[in-house]
């Protein structure tokens, strides 16, 4: 099974401005999985573990995911 197509960290922002609702992002590190998602409402979903996140910008997403993995990880566009 494909795992989707690796993001460059100069990409991450960009696909995450343009993310649509049947697409979404998964972040892999040391740390763990983030999957990070965008509602119909525009809103994005992170989720990590157990724990949701709704946030408002692209720019928060990767505030959200350094703060996790600091600039450790690799991110999958599916």
């Amino acid at each position: 099974m494909p795992r989707g197509t690796r993001l460059k960290a100069g990409e991450l922002v960009g696909r995450l401005a343009t993310l649509d609702i049947d697409e979404g992002v998964r972040i892999e590190g040391a740390a763990g999985k983030m999957f990070v998602n965008r509602n119909s409402s525009g809103v994005f979903v992170v989720q990590y573990g157990n724990d949701f996140q709704y946030l408002d910008s692209a720019r928060q997403v990767l505030s959200a995911i350094k703060s996790r993995f600091n600039d450790k990880y690799v991110a999958w566009a599916y």
